[in-house]
């Protein structure tokens, strides 16, 4: 009697990887090639996930079975088993790259984002590897004598750009699309954050200084339709609030049963330190500090 296939099974016989694994987007390999996601594979590949899951799970097979039972299955042209090239047959679209040192992944997925055919878009990448031995950089058609170069054309930071295609294992030209399509958000994120008269390099650098989550601060903001000064704003009381029902506060280093006996152990009104965090928007600590520099100043 065959035993159930359970959750944390590996991809080994004709067991099922856990679900799990590429819900979280981990890799996931097809004839040898790496892609970021089960998902993305069965996008590139032009199938549907949930039936590759949904057989993986019904007849306790592997993904990259369920994955190669549909893609079989498939009529699509360059999709078929046998792969011509320059008049030369492969037994796939990847096992032809192989031979031209190209990513398949990058050649299927550039084919499904412009359209054109596998060919089409090897002939792309095969061009555009030669080229690139002499140290030359072609994006979009369009060479440059750097990949420095074109990421300043379109304002992308390079080291970025390298940066994700390491980590996610893509090229360099879907690493860099990737910050052109995000760009105003990425600026969204990095330029400069006034609060209350005060500047800072960024709003996560900001809401690091105070201990809040930015993308809390951004979502209440795109969900309120308010600024995000005044989305920050909100959660800087929301915080003062919290501490203020805490019995304990913590100054310099120093852990004080509540606000009031650190305040009265520093010989300073609570209410004022209060009264000043609201209507300057600063931490309590940082309202106790202003009054306690106050005090020596007198």
């Amino acid at each position: 009697m065959s035993q159930e296939s359970t959750g944390n099974d590996e991809n080994s016989g004709n067991k099922v990887i856990s679900k799990k694994r590429h819900r979280a987007k981990e890799p996931f390999f097809y004839e040898g090639e790496k892609y970021v996601s089960l998902g993305q594979c069965c996008e590139i590949y032009g199938i549907n996930e949930t039936s590759v899951r949904a057989r993986a799970w019904r007849i306790h097979c592997t993904w990259e079975e369920a994955v190669k039972h549909f893609i079989e299955k498939s009529n699509a042209d360059e999709l078929k088993k046998i792969f011509v090239y320059k008049g030369k047959e492969y037994q796939s679209v990847a096992e032809c790259c192989r031979k031209y040192d190209v990513r398949a992944a990058s050649v299927r997925n550039r084919a499904s984002s412009t359209g054109c055919s596998i060919e089409e878009a090897l002939d792309h990448f095969i061009k555009k590897k030669i080229v690139t031995k002499k140290n030359e950089f072609v994006f979009r058609n369009k060479i440059y004598e750097t990949l420095e170069e074109c990421c300043e054309v379109y304002g992308v930071n390079a080291n970025s750009v390298s940066s994700r295609k390491y980590r996610l294992g893509c090229s360099t030209d879907e690493s860099l699309e990737h910050f052109i399509a995000n760009k105003e958000i990425i600026e969204e994120r990095i330029q400069k954050f006034t609060f209350k008269g005060t500047e800072y390099p960024s709003l996560r650098a900001c809401c690091k200084k105070y201990g809040i989550e930015d993308a809390c601060v951004r979502q209440r903001a795109r969900d309120k339709n308010c600024s995000i000064e005044e989305s920050f704003e909100h959660f800087m009381t929301r915080k003062r609030k919290k501490m203020l029902d805490n019995p304990e506060f913590d100054y310099h280093g120093t852990l004080y049963p509540s606000l009031k006996e650190c305040c009265e152990k520093l010989k300073i009104s609570k209410n004022s330190v209060v009264s000043k965090s609201r209507r300057s928007g600063c931490s309590l600590q940082e309202a106790v500090e202003y009054y306690v520099k106050k005090q020596h100043n007198k």
